[in-house]
């Protein structure tokens, strides 16, 4: 076969290609606006998921002050739902506390909403489950409130302090971060506010998100990893700032230090303080020969940034702050990691006992 005639071949298998995906795209489109197979829309949501409303399609929404947050009221299949406050969970909070009651609540990343995970296979599930029946048959009822917000850093978690955390009258706030305040450390022009690596656009295009044929395959590929705001990242990320090769994001991390994450860690402690709620700091778990999270982070830069995270931010309080250290007590079998960071079931069953024996005598004191 002669090149010309080759590359007329490949040309018009391209065009081909290319118009039967645009004609399946459009048929998407047109069974969707004719209300035909509901059911279906219903689970892909709409082509690019509203970020600037709090209601509808998308599990996320653009927030003025902490960048992004969970739509209050979400819900998807039987696996996910999101509380009247914007938590992850099947139960409501009631504002006043009720009494004899003794409000936690967790805050942090993924690794505390349980990403991909049931709703109730994560550890503030299984932390709830640990203390209440540790304090059976007394007057006390320990509830915990999952507030793990996928991608979020520390500097959300101040933000979501005011508005979301104290608001709800808890008496203990455990803090579970240590990875995704890497992320900043990677991007070019690094600033303590993250506004080199944070945007909060709702106009912000959503990747492949947008069109309806993409989350079809992303449905039916992984149905438990799909959502509607599935590619969160080109909402919230400045992926402009973010170098492509791994040597200028490790210069960019070794630029930089833990000095951010470790401010922001104690202006958490101190308005918690401030308010008579109890901090609880906890270490970061990770699994160094699991598969790695991410590509974004370079291998090296994530195993050392968490050795530094986890060192800060404790010994600046070690005398007066109950700690959990499940970086040292953590167990280390696969069985326990789904991955470099994100624990099995398994593995938040002992996260949660390990939380339950430093919480308990807390309770035991703040209820007498």
């Amino acid at each position: 076969m002669k090149s010309g005639t080759a590359r007329k071949s490949i040309i018009l298998v391209s065009v081909s290609i290319f118009l039967t995906l645009a004609m399946a795209e459009v048929g998407l489109r047109v069974l969707s606006s004719a209300g035909i197979a509901p059911n279906l829309f219903a689970k892909l949501g709409q082509a690019k998921p509203p970020l600037d409303t709090r209601e509808g399609a998308g599990m996320y929404y653009v927030h003025p002050y902490s960048s992004y947050n969970l739509k209050p009221g979400y819900t998807k299949g039987k696996t996910e739902h999101i509380n009247n406050v914007g938590f992850r969970g099947d139960n409501d909070v009631v504002v006043p506390k009720p009494a004899d009651t003794y409000r936690i609540v967790a805050i942090g990343g993924s690794t505390n909403f349980g990403v991909y995970l049931p709703k109730d296979k994560t550890y503030p599930y299984y932390l709830e489950a640990d203390l209440q029946q540790r304090f059976a048959g007394t007057s006390v009822n320990v509830e915990v409130f999952n507030a793990g917000l996928t991608g979020s850093t520390a500097a959300e978690s101040l933000h979501r302090l005011f508005f979301q955390v104290l608001p709800l009258e808890p008496d203990m706030v455990v803090i579970y971060h240590g990875y995704n305040d890497l992320f900043p450390r990677v991007f070019d022009d690094f600033q303590d506010d993250y506004f080199h690596f944070r945007r909060s656009n709702p106009d912000n295009p959503p990747g492949m998100t947008r069109f309806m044929l993409y989350r079809l395959m992303l449905l039916a590929l992984n149905p438990v990893a799909f959502h509607e705001n599935y590619d969160l990242q080109n909402h919230v990320w400045r992926t402009e700032n973010l170098p492509d090769s791994d040597s200028d994001r490790l210069t960019n991390f070794f630029n930089s230090d833990e000095s951010v994450f470790e401010y922001n860690l104690e202006q958490i402690v101190k308005v918690l303080e401030a308010n008579d709620v109890q901090p609880v700091l906890a270490t970061f778990a990770n699994h160094r020969d699991g598969v790695h999270w991410n590509d974004y982070i370079p291998a090296y830069a994530w195993e050392e940034g968490i050795n530094q995270n986890n060192r800060a931010p404790f010994a600046e309080n070690a005398d007066h702050l109950p700690q959990i250290n499940i970086w040292a007590q953590k167990a280390s079998e696969g069985c326990c990691f789904s991955d470099s960071i994100h624990m099995t079931p398994e593995g938040n069953v002992i996260k949660a006992r390990i939380f339950a024996d430093t919480i308990e005598p807390y309770v035991q004191i703040s209820t007498q």
